[in-house]
């Protein structure tokens, strides 16, 4: 599938291999300052910050 954005990658809910999106949603580190999307993988998404941890 490839680093496409989430942002931009609408198609991604539609195609055969959603596992690998399934794993960057599962247990999110990151959020996109700009859509508010969250990911476990900073290098998808727009502006990523890092989630702070409720043990921080």
């Amino acid at each position: 599938m490839g680093k496409k954005k989430l942002c931009r990658s609408k198609e991604w809910a539609e195609e055969k291999n959603r596992e690998e999106l399934l794993e960057l949603l599962l247990k999110p580190k990151f959020f996109c300052k700009k859509c508010l999307r969250a990911s476990a993988d900073e290098k998808v998404l727009c502006k990523p910050e890092k989630l702070k941890s409720s043990k921080e």
